[in-house]
């Protein structure tokens, strides 16, 4: 319980003078020759931070695409315009965050990881040794096998999704009698959380982590919380606990390769059998993590382990909300018995793309 006891207290100031977030990435006025005239120089690393910015100011999706698909065209392939110097009064470019350059240096890794990842696991980032199950109840009831696909969101964001459709390896609709015309929109599924998702919840929705604290990602899959976690935090120790065997095992291949093995770990069985490091979790992670993996008996059984095995004070991060996930299931409890709603530590700070479509599902608990 010491690991916490700050962090939903006096950590819960984000206009603290020593919080580096609300620090600002200065530009460098240069003189040129004798005129009173002043350009704002940046190097490169200026330059992308407060192209981020401008990023930043643009949240509808297609309007961001319609920006950079005209500095393709105009700057790249095509003949830039003449650069003018903007002489005083003209203000300078606006001045970027400095978590928009520690966002920019995360997502990139994160990148990196997902492109492995793509080379490791099929289109649908479902292994042959998993088996689904579909939930006869709950809002996801209506998830038809026939129509319903697995797009994971750690390795394929939106783009990526619509290049698939347009190359014909995804498909948007299905049809509903065999005509034509008659189509319905596909669902997508996805079991990872997003490389913005895990933004939010490590920049945004939780407090300051203090590095002795213990991260346990339950039903980890890919890894991507835990690589979030790494990248994001300075957790002494992040816990994966995965059932299956083969998934275990990719995890492991990326935590080599990137050298995450000083903080990161993977358990491989049912986390059950884990009481220990369920007991010994200050923040536990569940993402999307029973519902289509094992039947609503199995579900119940699991959720009262959690509920006698973690502390008093832990905080959940949870996806969807506990209500959700515990509507449909007969476990015993109610989950205002067992976790009050927190909310986000800083739900105001900025990034390069807007949190808002990031933050309706994930919510943040502790324990009482």
């Amino acid at each position: 319980d010491s690991v916490l006891s700050g962090l939903l207290s006096s950590s819960f100031q984000p206009d603290r003078p020593d919080n580096p977030l609300a620090s600002r990435v200065p530009l460098r006025p240069t003189k040129l020759g004798v005129a009173t005239t002043v350009m704002w120089s940046m190097d490169l690393k200026g330059a992308q931070e407060a192209f981020l910015a401008v990023l930043q100011q643009i949240p509808q999706p297609e309007t961001r695409k319609a920006f950079l698909a005209w500095v393709d065209d105009t700057w790249i392939r095509g003949v830039p315009p003449t650069l003018m110097v903007c002489p005083p009064p003209c203000p300078p470019p606006p001045l970027a965050p400095a978590c928009t350059s520690d966002y920019s240096s995360g997502d990139t890794k994160l990148r990196k990881i997902a492109d492995d990842l793509r080379e490791i696991m099929p289109l649908n980032a479902i292994l042959p040794t998993e088996q689904i199950t579909f939930p006869s109840v709950g809002e996801n009831a209506d998830c038809d096998p026939t129509h319903t696909l697995h797009v994971d969101a750690f390795l394929y964001d939106e783009d990526m999704v619509d290049e698939l459709c347009d190359t014909g390896e995804l498909a948007r609709n299905y049809c509903v009698d065999c005509s034509s015309h008659n189509t319905q929109p596909i669902t997508y599924i996805s079991h990872s959380a997003s490389r913005e998702r895990l933004a939010y919840i490590f920049r945004a929705l939780l407090p300051p982590i203090p590095e002795d604290t213990i991260l346990l990602d339950i039903g980890s899959r890919l890894g991507a919380v835990l690589y979030g976690a790494y990248i994001y935090t300075k957790c002494r120790r992040i816990v994966g606990v995965e059932i299956n065997q083969d998934l275990c095992q990719v995890q492991q291949t990326i935590i080599n390769k990137y050298q995450f093995q000083d903080r990161v770990q993977v358990i491989p069985g049912d986390i059950q059998e884990q009481g220990e490091v369920v007991r010994a979790a200050d923040i536990i992670c569940l993402n999307n993590v029973f519902e289509f993996f094992m039947p609503a008996g199995v579900q119940a059984r699991i959720w009262a382990f959690l509920r006698s095995n973690v502390k008093k004070g832990a905080l959940l991060v949870t996806i969807p909300s506990l209500e959700d996930s515990l509507q449909y299931i007969d476990c015993g409890f109610r989950h205002q018995e067992w976790a009050r709603e927190v909310p986000p530590h800083n739900p105001n700070i900025t990034a390069p793309f807007d949190f808002q479509s990031e933050t309706s599902e994930v919510k943040l608990y502790q324990v009482i």
